[in-house]
């Protein structure tokens, strides 16, 4: 059996790379990645089992990023559920967004795959559900703090354009010292919001 070649790994994942960037991952092909990389089909076939699993691979880090943090947010704001204070909820928020927006400029290229280059794949899915997930997760806590019902259609309009803000930063190409200007011009009017919310199911 013939040994696989690992000099030629990272001449695939570079070309992978550039394929998405440039045409998105439904117009992309196995094919014309192995020729950007200068193999065979083959050679690519042997380290991935399908143009998805390319994919994938090529925003895991950044995944591995988002879910490092997940638990410590999620602790941040459970220790928050007997204070129900609302200034600290807030701080919380902001603390919250600054940890993604980093996050974002760290694995800058690869989150430009993630939401802005995955119609498609399993990734757009992920996105779907991810919204979706943290749309739950901050009903829940919700239900928690005020023991009543929340709009959950509401609260999940308010998380989807929590990513589309992200998704407009890559899109436009703004540097992170633009990126941070305009999220303090969003958090103005969202904190508005959210104090209104939280000192309503708080009464």
């Amino acid at each position: 059996m013939a040994l696989k070649d690992h000099s030629l790994d990272e001449k695939i994942t570079k070309a992978a790379f550039d394929e998405f960037m440039e045409f998105g991952f439904q117009k992309a092909s196995i094919r014309k990645i192995a020729d950007r990389a200068g193999v065979t089909p083959g050679a690519v076939y042997t380290r991935y089992d399908s143009k998805d699993d390319l994919f994938c691979s090529l925003v895991s880090n950044f995944l591995s990023a988002v879910k490092a943090q997940s638990e410590p947010i999620g602790k941040m704001y459970f220790e928050l559920l007997e204070s129900k204070n609302v200034d600290a909820l807030l701080d919380a928020i902001r603390k919250e967004e600054k940890i993604y927006l980093d996050i974002l400029f760290q694995y800058y290229d690869e989150c430009i795959l993630f939401f802005c280059r995955s119609e498609g794949s399993s990734i757009y899915a992920m996105v779907q559900k991810m919204m979706e997930h943290k749309t739950v997760e901050t009903v829940n806590f919700l239900k928690e703090m005020a023991q009543s019902d929340i709009d959950l259609d509401g609260i999940g309009m308010i998380m989807g354009e929590q990513f589309h803000y992200y998704q407009q930063i890559l899109e436009k190409g703004y540097s992170k010292e633009k990126a941070v200007s305009c999220m303090k011009t969003v958090e103005t009017f969202v904190e508005a919001g959210w104090r209104d919310l939280f000192e309503r199911i708080l009464q």
